[in-house]
């Protein structure tokens, strides 16, 4: 007799190891701080679904700490497209302490280590490369991003998060001829690509690239209360809008930076739901996620559009789950309409014998903010100086009260 119940015991136990754990049941629970969790519905809405696995998101950054263990298990081997020998799993950031690392942990962070910092997409991995340029590096930033993107696509990543930028308002098209035919690449491979909108909206207000490029999902910020952060770009190519203030996150020493803002936290957490989307729907295209993300978005405004939101701010569980929130195959993509335009464009000046140096594509949205000009006169004659203008400026403060309506 207690043989056949040891019997059973072992069966038991065995069972509950073949058993796979719910994802919710995997994984721990959020910070208090990391109000989007809430907002979202995620813990009891999304994770019960999905975490993300199976799916790869490439942050196209400053490397990242894989080292760190709130990233233990998350992190791949990557690439280093500024010309360096690294594999993208160290973070070289010498101004904001480690925008790559914090960055990959909003998006996959696996709780552990002093900050207990989780990603909404936990079951996700993290392909890491490095293409923010430092002096010396061999690559400059254009080429940096189009070999990023292209080794990113080419390494299976089916979301480049690009939670940075440069001006471009002097460019034709606002958008360098090398990465937008990168970003069309990525787009024809199904990888969807993610980029925060620009810090400088209260300011200069120019428009940056790579979001300002075709194909490119542009991520606007906003607050606990669903209203614009005041930092946020007010530009034609902005698409929806994600959590970009009172946004908590950790360096690449693993140590934790609250209050921060910015569009490259929204454009993380996008790339974050977006993982999470593919993952419950592996065979959805990236141009319906796009799509449904835009058609499900809530609009945060007095019109369906505006120039600091977009179309609204994403919703996860609206997204995902096309048979409770059907979207008609001919509902609006601005983003990819903006990147078939350039396609025919491209063709017919290529068709003509012209230099095909970058086509003028811009979304059709009401927008008073195409303008361009020279930025700098110098020398002899008129030189056109491209300013970095970095989307990563993490202001630390103290984290507030969070406000309790949902996206």
């Amino acid at each position: 007799m207690r043989q056949v119940v040891y019997l059973l015991g072992v069966a038991a136990a065995l069972l509950l190891v073949a058993t796979p754990m719910s994802p919710a049941a995997a994984t721990p629970h959020p910070r208090s701080d990391e109000w989007w969790f809430s907002a979202w519905g995620i813990e009891h809405d999304v994770w019960p679904v999905t975490t993300g696995a199976g799916v790869t998101v490439a942050v196209l950054d400053s490397g990242v700490n894989a080292a760190l263990p709130e990233l233990s298990g998350a992190v791949l081997k990557g690439e280093d497209s500024t010309g360096g020998t690294g594999d993208g799993r160290t973070d070289l950031d010498e101004q904001d302490g480690g925008h790559g690392t914090g960055t990959a942990a909003l998006i996959a962070g696996r709780g552990g280590g002093s900050t207990g910092f989780i990603g909404i997409a936990p079951g996700a991995k993290i392909l890491p490369i490095r293409d923010t340029s430092r002096l010396g590096d061999r690559n400059g930033v254009f080429e940096s991003y189009a070999r990023a993107i292209r080794f990113a696509t080419d390494h299976g990543a089916k979301v480049i998060n690009m939670s940075q930028g440069v001006t471009s308002v002097t460019m034709d098209g606002h958008c360098d001829s090398g990465i937008q035919d990168a970003i069309a690449y990525a787009v024809d491979h199904d990888v969807v690509v993610v980029a925060g909108a620009g810090n400088t909206g209260d300011t200069t207000n120019w428009p940056q690239l790579p979001a300002s490029c075709a194909g490119a999902l542009a991520v606007g910020a906003i607050d606990p209360a669903l209203r614009p952060w005041n930092g946020t770009q007010r530009q034609s190519y902005v698409a929806v809008s994600a959590p970009g203030d009172n946004i908590p996150t950790i360096g690449k020493k693993g140590e934790l930076f609250p209050g921060g803002r910015g569009t490259s936290a929204a454009a993380a957490l996008t790339s974050g739901a977006i993982a999470l989307i593919r993952s419950r729907n592996p065979k959805m295209s990236a141009r319906t996620v796009v799509q449904r993300l835009i058609a499900t978005a809530r609009p945060l405004g007095r019109s369906r559009w505006n120039d600091q939101t977009g179309y609204g701010a994403i919703q996860i569980t609206s997204a995902m789950n096309p048979k409770r929130h059907p979207v008609p195959e001919d509902a609006p993509n601005p983003v990819y309409a903006a990147l078939d335009k350039w396609r025919s464009t491209k063709s017919a000046v290529s068709a003509s014998g012209r230099p095909t140096t970058g086509a003028s594509t811009r979304l059709s949205r009401p927008s008073g903010s195409g303008w361009a000009w020279p930025v700098v006169f110098g020398g002899t004659g008129i030189v056109v100086l491209t300013i970095v203008v970095t989307l990563r400026r993490r202001l630390r403060k103290s984290v507030s009260a969070r406000a309790s309506r949902s996206l």
